[in-house]
C-alpha cells in the first residue's frame, strides 16, 4: 500500500471517529424537551440551579428556597400535563441550607 493511500485511509478513519463522537455527545430528544422546559420554567427564579438532565429527560436540580423549588416543580408538572410526559424531576436542597 502506498503512503498516499495510507493517509487517505487514516483520514477516512479519523472522520468516522469524529462523526461518531459528535453523535455520542448529542442530546436525546427527551433531553432537548427537558432543557426547553427548564429554560421556560426557570425565568424569574434565582435560587434553583440545573444539575443535569438525564438521557431519559429527568431533570435534576438544586434549590435554596422551598418557594422556588415548589414553583419550579409546579411549572414542570403543568408542562408535562400539556405535552409529552417526562420522568419526575429530582430536587435537592443546597447542602448546608
Amino acid at each position: 500500500m502506498s503512503r498516499a493511500s495510507r493517509r487517505v485511509r487514516a483520514a477516512v478513519l479519523l472522520l468516522a471517529v469524529v462523526g461518531a463522537g459528535c453523535e455520542y455527545f448529542r442530546d436525546s430528544p427527551e433531553q432537548e424537551l427537558a432543557n426547553r422546559r427548564w429554560r421556560e420554567c426557570v425565568l424569574g427564579l434565582r435560587d434553583v440551579m440545573l444539575d443535569r438532565v438525564d438521557p431519559d429527560g429527568r431533570i435534576r436540580f438544586t434549590y435554596v428556597g422551598m418557594n422556588d423549588r415548589d414553583r419550579m416543580l409546579t411549572c414542570l408538572d403543568v408542562a408535562a400535563r400539556s405535552g409529552q410526559p417526562l420522568p419526575e424531576p429530582v430536587a435537592s436542597a443546597v447542602a448546608g441550607k
